[in-house]
């Protein structure tokens, strides 16, 4: 039996509405299954890392990428930005140098120069020297929403829960908005590439953050640790949140209490326990031996929570040859975004902070050797409202995201940066919300076709891609990776993977 095979038949079109007690009694190992061993052959065998950042709560992200001046093209964008955000205005933003700002589909790019908040100068730097992209626009869709008169038509799918925190927080993390109990996007990358790497006790996805959607595979989840990581400490939790009702059991419970009437399920919940203990264990071990090795990092990183979690991963990747890994992914949340109030002092004191992680978690992956095999991403709830509710801003929906490496196509700003006027045909309301240009599908088929996924294989990772793109040599959804020399499968891809 082939891969596509398989997962057509262990219900790739149903990965939007799987329960995780279904996930327990349908398979036990997708890629034994498979019938791929660990570390063998047809897996990659070079190093790569994606980083994604969640900036839960709802970053105001025009705020963080802002249109300036007048620009060759005769855009007065500035101007325009301020006559509309008023008092959220950013007044002293620092310019990017010769940005070049690509239109996407059936959306042009309204404006030709742009800066960042004046606290970003590090990100200024990274897209300056070609190491760090935008991404304009994006947000989640279930399918191509060209204007209001669409929106409003009721014709179109929409997200569930738009503008509701929880929703469209589980929604950036699985890009299956049309469903609230659905697996996460590097959850199904790690169940197809887990066995890419030659141990499997560690688990490829490893979190920051505790137990999260984004990690969470039909087969593979996280694997949760602190962030004191140094040589001679473990710096990890051995059973990191799942030792209490507030992490592993709740989770099950809460995904299986419909389903749970007899006693055979109830076995299975412990079973489940009983496997995951273990599991935890056995990669609390690889790692206590991994640690051992590693070097110290001389990049300076700064003292706050961020860059702490950011300095971690740039160990755990310094031993990864240690821990038998080819494949990572990484998993971190820097909250506190909901600004509602005192938007302009918040921001003030929290860009900073992405800014100076980023750079400095940069500046270690050139430390390490490996700047062009990791690629770092933010991705946040939604953007907010363009319009001032009186001290802040409310919640959007479209907005800005960074994407970050060696790996990235730089300097660019990807996607299409909306018209900062209330009569742009992407404006839904009076407040200003704006219908995204560039759906979570196609920002993540780019990061996983750069990460190893084959083209034959997005339907399982991503349930909407067909809605968005199909795959043929050299043309990619976006355009922000650099994919030169990367090897992609020529093999068909599916038009409508929900079908598939």
């Amino acid at each position: 039996m082939n891969r596509r095979n398989f997962i057509k038949q262990a219900g790739c079109a149903a990965m939007g509405s799987t329960t995780l007690l279904s996930t327990l009694t349908q398979l036990t190992s997708l890629n034994g299954a498979l019938g791929k061993q660990p570390g063998g052959a047809g897996y990659p065998t070079d190093y790569k890392a994606l980083v994604c950042i969640l900036l839960s709560g709802g970053v105001d992200s025009y705020n963080m990428l802002i249109p300036m001046g007048v620009s060759a093209s005769g855009d007065n964008g500035f101007n325009e930005y301020k006559a509309i955000r008023t008092a959220l205005s950013v007044l002293n933003p620092i310019a990017l140098s010769n940005p070049q700002c690509v239109g996407f589909r059936d959306f042009t790019c309204n404006y030709g120069a742009f800066g960042v908040h004046p606290q970003m100068s590090g990100v200024r730097d990274l897209f300056n020297s070609g190491k760090l992209s935008f991404i304009s626009n994006v947000g989640t869709l279930v399918e191509p929403l060209l204007n209001k008169t669409q929106f409003n038509s009721g014709l179109k799918k929409v997200p569930v829960g738009l503008y509701s925190h929880s929703d469209q927080m589980m929604q950036w993390q699985t890009s299956v908005p049309q469903s609230r109990n659905a697996l996460g996007f590097g959850g199904r990358v790690a169940d197809l590439l887990n066995a890419a790497n030659s141990n499997t006790k560690v688990s490829m996805n490893i979190s920051l953050a505790g137990k999260n959607t984004f990690q969470r595979g039909q087969d593979i989840s996280e694997y949760a640790i602190s962030n004191n990581v140094q040589p001679g400490s473990v710096g990890f939790e051995a059973l990191p949140s799942w030792w209490s009702n507030t992490g592993y059991m709740t989770d099950l419970r809460n995904s299986t209490m419909d389903s749970l009437v007899s006693q055979t399920y109830a076995s299975l919940l412990q079973e489940s326990y009983s496997s995951g203990t273990k599991t935890a264990t056995a990669a609390f071990e690889v790692f206590k031996a991994a640690l051992t090795k590693v070097s110290p990092i001389t990049t300076a990183f700064p003292a706050d929570k961020l860059a702490t979690d950011l300095l971690a991963i740039a160990k755990i990747i310094s031993v990864r040859s240690q821990l038998g890994a080819k494949r990572q992914i990484f998993f971190v949340n820097y909250g506190g975004w909901d600004m509602h109030d005192d938007l302009l002092t918040g921001l003030d004191s929290k860009l900073p902070v992405v800014s100076q992680a980023l750079k400095a978690f940069y500046d270690a992956t050139v430390e390490l050797g490996v700047a062009d095999k990791v690629t770092t991403f933010t991705i946040s709830d939604f953007a907010r409202t363009i319009t001032s509710n009186g001290n802040g801003s409310d919640h959007g929906w479209g907005g800005n995201q960074i994407v970050m490496g060696g790996g990235v196509n730089g300097g660019k700003i990807m996607g299409a940066y909306p018209k900062m006027d209330a009569n742009n045909p992407l404006n839904i309301s009076l407040r200003g919300n704006f219908i995204p240009a560039v759906s979570t599908d196609e920002f993540y088929a780019e990061l996983a076709l750069w990460y190893g996924i084959s083209p034959s294989d997005l339907c399982y990772v991503l349930p909407n891609i067909g809605n968005f793109y199909s795959y043929s040599p050299g043309r990619y959804p976006i355009g922000f990776m650099n994919f030169n020399g990367t090897a992609i499968s020529t093999e068909n891809y599916p038009q409508n993977c929900l079908t598939y």
